[in-house]
């Protein structure tokens, strides 16, 4: 075997240094990214609902509107509305107009309707009825943004207290 169609030992150890470099730089970079997030969990989603303070009287509702920074891109991110200690229970999505919803049974601190059309999604608006009852009410939101592997970014929650008087 002739040495004079070997590749030269200085070319092998240029090559060598320069894969150790590349794969060096990648653990590098998979150790700080973690499994695709930051050690210090998803940043803050700020949330501010309008009006922040509603009062309504009985039986009657009052659209309330989240504004985000950052915004909510389309089908990366979630908003969830919830009305006292009920969690999602007395909080429904309708096709039709929300401003419309029928009552909802079981629901004694009033209940949430928002639109689940394509344009409305995650819903940034919903209405918030009133119960039969006068009183002080609880209204939360939570708001996510997600990356395009479904891991979240920015993550918020707020809430507003609801006075309902007797008319």
């Amino acid at each position: 075997m002739s040495l004079s169609n070997s590749i030269p030992v200085s070319v092998i150890a240029d090559n060598m240094k320069k894969a150790g470099w590349v794969i060096g730089s990648f653990v590098i970079c998979a150790s700080l990214a973690g499994c695709g997030g930051s050690s210090n969990g998803p940043a803050t989603l700020q949330i501010q609902l309008s009006p922040s303070a509603p009062s309504l009287a009985i039986n009657s509702s009052v659209l309330v509107t989240a504004q985000t920074t950052p915004s909510l891109p389309a089908h990366m991110s979630t908003m969830t509305w919830s009305v006292g200690n009920f969690s999602t229970q007395c909080t429904e999505g309708v096709t039709g107009d929300p401003s419309m919803a029928p009552p909802m049974p079981g629901c004694p601190d009033g209940w949430i309707a928002y639109g689940i059309t394509p344009s409305e999604f995650p819903p940034e608006a919903a209405y918030y009825y009133s119960p039969a009852t006068p009183g002080t009410y609880q209204i939360s939101v939570q708001g996510q943004i997600m990356n395009g592997s479904q891991q979240v970014t920015y993550q918020g929650s707020t809430n507003a207290t609801v006075t309902v008087t007797a008319q």
